[in-house]
């Protein structure tokens, strides 16, 4: 409880802090704007070389026309659709989890060791606040720190298993909140190319449990022998890619990983729908003695900056 306290606390105080970084920076770019306006057009010579080149050796980084911002459910330490300078960014994230299109588990205590086309209706919807801390150059990754605030809740009945001698169910709640701090590092290996590392201390952890019944409190009981309530930690580990396949049509990938968590679960989501114009993505969930396939929709809306 005094974890996430504290956890709070430094999203309070962060949010604060991009609240007026929001403010000034908003200012700094219309004074920006302003002088750009002023600044004569340059001409370019024919044959000059009019493609975007590092000057003077220096590191420059291309914004995509796709934001860059985060992957699924993870933040990436980039600004919009990848601005490279120190300030802060917002983004609204909405994911929604369909439902399991195939999974199985090895559990003694569960009936059937295959379960696919089930209904899970979950849906989060996020806040993501930001603030660069470090650019990127040609060695060194870009560096951000940030809080987010989500609300999860449920369009269709929560997933349940039911057998002769056992009744297991996700949670006796439809909706919840989460809160988690975290830090990324992100950088450029190709044009096209981005990796992302980063550590988040808070609710993430929780938002995995609820995507299966096999990782309700009950059957991690049933699974461990206990009784009692299991402890979920706060401490997360995740890791993901962008590769920007076309302009507007990224293949991102992403891993998350829940320190000292009951049955060690990880989620991998990957992101492949925009190939097809659409924002469908599987998932892949894995825990101790069983997996699942999922399916999802994801959108993601950068709010600042604009550009």
């Amino acid at each position: 409880m005094k974890n996430k306290s504290a956890v709070l606390s430094f999203a309070f105080c962060l949010f604060l802090l991009l609240s007026a970084g929001l403010k000034a920076q908003g200012k700094a770019e219309a004074s920006s704007e302003t002088a750009k306006q002023q600044e004569p057009a340059v001409i370019p010579v024919t044959g000059e070389e009019t493609s975007e080149k590092p000057k003077n050796g220096k590191f420059e980084f291309r914004e995509a026309k796709t934001p860059l911002s985060g992957i699924v459910l993870t933040s990436t330490a980039y600004r919009g659709k990848g601005k490279n300078s120190i300030g802060t960014a917002l983004d609204f994230n909405a994911s929604y989890y369909i439902g399991r299109l195939y999974g199985k588990n090895t559990y003694s205590w569960a009936t059937n060791k295959t379960n696919y086309l089930d209904r899970v209706g979950l849906w989060l919807l996020e806040v993501d606040g930001k603030m660069m801390i470090q650019t990127e150059d040609r060695w060194r990754p870009a560096l951000a720190s940030g809080v987010k605030g989500i609300f999860q809740f449920r369009d269709a009945a929560q997933p349940s298993l039911n057998s002769p001698s056992v009744s297991v169910k996700v949670d006796s709640k439809n909706t919840n909140t989460y809160a988690s701090a975290y830090l990324s590092m992100s950088k450029r290996i190709h044009d096209k190319f981005m990796l992302n590392l980063g550590y988040a201390d808070g609710d993430m952890p929780k938002m995995i449990y609820q995507m299966s019944e096999f990782l309700s409190n009950e059957a991690i009981n049933l699974t461990r022998n206990s009784t009692g309530k299991p402890i979920l930690p706060q401490s997360t580990l995740y890791a993901g890619f962008i590769w920007l396949f076309r302009d507007k049509m990224p293949i991102e990938a992403e891993i998350i990983i829940p320190q000292g968590a009951p049955l060690s679960p990880k989620l991998i989501n990957l992101q492949l729908g925009t190939l097809l114009k659409l924002n469908f993505q599987v998932s892949y969930l894995t825990y101790r003695s069983g997996w699942e396939y999922l399916g999802m929709f994801n959108f993601r809306y950068s709010h600042f900056p604009k550009k």
